[in-house]
């Protein structure tokens, strides 16, 4: 399993969901954040409105669904965001306490 979590400008949501929802994933979280980039802090005197999208896949969806995201967010310019994958190795269910251990192949 994978966390991937998407940096995209807030306008993009709703076509953004509309594609991780076609590729077939179903849960997500949505946090709205402010930010800037490394390389733009001496540029820029203000915090830029993001919004980030954070789902856990499969392993064979993975490339689709980044694929897809970046396609559907970019409009080519600088500031566009970003796409982040990370293994998940365990989760617990708070309502149910279930715990499970998922296999990472090394």
């Amino acid at each position: 399993m994978k966390r991937v979590e998407a940096n995209i400008r807030p306008e993009k949501l709703e076509d953004v969901l509309k594609a991780v929802k076609g590729i077939g994933v179903g849960g997500l979280m949505v946090r709205k954040v402010e930010g800037m980039g490394e390389d733009d802090a001496p540029l820029l005197q203000f915090l830029v409105q993001r919004t980030i999208v954070t789902t856990i896949v499969e392993d064979g969806k993975v490339d689709d669904l980044m694929k897809a995201i970046a396609e559907i967010a970019s409009t080519g310019t600088k500031g566009d965001g970003k796409i982040y994958v990370e293994d998940v190795i365990e989760m617990t269910d708070i309502c149910t306490k279930q715990n499970e251990k998922l296999d990472i192949p090394l």
